[in-house]
């Protein structure tokens, strides 16, 4: 049964001197002297208190001075493979017979492998002081070191405070817990196959202080499980997508590559806490950085295939700009997890992120108040994206503006006006206002007003009514039943008939060709029946004579009368 365990070196802290020696200044009193005599002169003699010298613990030259240092030396030693340097943090005295017939070498390393595959210690909870622990329970002598689960029940390991080489005292690891040691490195032995391996291995080389035995136990088996994982990757792909699918190489890179390599990694780990590690391995796995970038890697891949996903949706309903507003989107989800996948690296190192995260959230509102406006019109833009009220090529009127839609950026749309020039709107002031969609009917409205003269009878008007609706019902392109015709109203200056009629097209050149139809169908109608178009001039009637007579005066002094 494995138990973690968790190292964290600290190196040790340098005195420092942060204040500067007091200058003690001295004032010299010089008194007047007298004219005619001259002033006795008083010698003080300066006060001076003598400090006692301060008695100093003598520093142990192997940094065994405390719990922590003395612990931390010992891991560094047998990392290293230095078992002989390692037995100067043990205390070996007054052992049982059958743990003395062992030599120190061989305790060290037996320590160190029980150490590595079931003890539990927090060596940040170490004490850093020469008197270690005072509020622990345990004698002043010692201090708890850490546990360690076996088949009896748990077991404490303790570090223990002894003399030292220099009339001092020096912590070591406890003579009560070596004597554990023989009894717990049976116990935790490794399965026969691994003890095989580990025989035909040399035992003093490594990396990051694991054994290369372990290194070859485990890239062996990630060998030969690699091919294992690509095949079900390979499954799995052909299980949600299908090969015929635009996006199937995109779900077959993501299946056969960065999942297949996280699958290693997580055995490879699996594999590294059964067989044991090393203080610095043990760090680096604590840490969880290459997890960490492989993560990295299936999201950043994920967010690209629905990308993918999503442009070819759009480019099968024929919006072929949709690409436009995936990728920032794309990008932005990108950087969110680059962000917080730093944040929890860091916490995983042992960094404290806390100050971190609040200058973020104050940097975060004052760069979202920076970019208010550029943040307006994204948001503009994936409201354009999603509501869809207008498309690439369609012919729309916003304001004053009138013209056809050629970009749909991230920050403004551009739309090409009937003169051929470029006018560049925000995004936010499309998405808050309104804009007209003419490419979006699907039926295009004619409604003539016919201005005709006040000397029109009724006789004609009511045969140019009936003959304009005939001749618009007859064509082809016209929606009969919308066909309205009406006399409308008198005007200032003509009687007013307004059509209402219906042309069953989108395209507007379909339309002017129908408009040009109709057109020249109203003025055959009104010139046969013999009346007139108004000039738009104001007529007034006058008297001439002795009888009345009409004559029509325009106010238009270049038009005869």
């Amino acid at each position: 049964m494995m138990y973690q365990h968790k190292y964290r070196f600290f190196h040790g802290l340098f005195p420092m001197t942060g204040k500067l020696p007091w200058i003690i200044c001295v004032c010299l009193l010089v008194y007047a002297t007298g004219a005619l005599a001259m002033q006795e002169q008083t010698a003080e003699t300066p006060l001076q208190v003598a400090a006692e010298p301060k008695q100093i613990q003598p520093l142990d030259n192997l940094g065994r001075d405390t719990p922590r240092s003395s612990f931390i030396g010992f891991l560094k030693a047998t990392e290293s493979f230095d078992y002989e340097s390692a037995v100067e943090f043990m205390d070996l005295r007054n052992l049982p017979y059958s743990v003395s017939k062992l030599s120190g070498e061989e305790l060290a390393e037996q320590l160190d492998f029980v150490i590595k595959r079931g003890m539990d210690i927090e060596v940040q909870l170490l004490s850093e002081k020469n008197s270690g622990q005072v509020v622990d329970g345990l004698p002043d002598y010692r201090d708890e070191l850490g546990h360690i689960k076996t088949e009896q029940g748990e077991e404490v390991f303790f570090m223990q405070r002894v003399p030292g080489p220099d009339e001092n005292f020096i912590w070591k690891i406890s003579n009560a817990s070596i004597a554990r040691i023989p009894e717990l490195y049976d116990q935790f032995s490794y399965p026969e196959w691994v003890e095989d391996v580990r025989l035909y291995v040399p035992q003093d080389v490594g990396f990051l202080g694991v054994e290369l035995f372990k290194w070859v136990i485990i890239i062996s088996i990630s060998i030969l499980l690699a091919p294992v994982f690509w095949l079900i990757g390979l499954l799995l792909s052909r299980t949600f997508s299908n090969p015929k699918s635009p996006i199937y190489p995109s779900i077959r890179k993501l299946f056969t590559r960065p999942m297949v390599i996280l699958a290693l990694l997580v055995l490879m780990t699996l594999l590294m806490d059964e067989l044991g590690l090393g203080a610095t391995a043990q760090k680096i796995a604590q840490s969880k950085t290459v997890i960490t970038l492989v993560v990295i890697w299936i999201i950043f891949s994920v967010i690209d295939l629905a990308r993918a996903k999503r442009r070819a949706k759009f480019i099968n309903l024929g919006r072929l700009d949709a690409h436009i507003l995936g990728r920032p989107m794309a990008n932005a989800l990108k950087l969110l997890t680059l962000i917080i996948a730093s944040l929890v690296w860091l916490n995983n190192a042992g960094v404290e992120i806390t100050a971190l995260l609040a200058g973020l959230g104050v940097g975060g509102v004052a760069l979202a108040l920076a970019l208010q406006k550029p943040i307006e019109d994204l948001l503009g833009a994936i409201s354009i994206y999603s509501l869809q009220p207008v498309q690439t090529g369609d012919l729309c009127k916003y304001g004053s503006i009138l013209g056809t839609i050629e970009e749909i950026g991230i920050r403004t749309t551009r739309m090409r006006t009937l003169a051929d020039t470029l006018v560049s709107i925000p995004n936010s002031l499309i998405a808050h206002g309104a804009i007209e969609n003419y490419s979006a009917r699907k039926k295009m409205l004619y409604h003539p007003e016919l201005p005709l003269r006040f000397d029109t009878s009724q006789t004609q008007m009511t045969a140019i009514l009936e003959n304009i609706g005939h001749m618009a019902r007859q064509h082809e392109a016209v929606i009969a039943d919308s066909v309205r015709v009406r006399f409308l109203e008198f005007s200032d200056n003509a009687m007013i008939i307004r059509a209402r009629i219906y042309v069953n097209t989108d395209d507007f050149d379909t339309y002017l060709k129908v408009v040009g139809e109709l057109n020249m169908g109203i003025l055959t109608t009104v010139r046969e029946t013999g009346a007139q178009f108004s000039q738009g001039a104001r007529t007034v009637l006058l008297e001439q004579g002795t009888g009345p007579r009409d004559v029509a005066i325009p106010l238009d002094p270049g038009h005869p009368v």
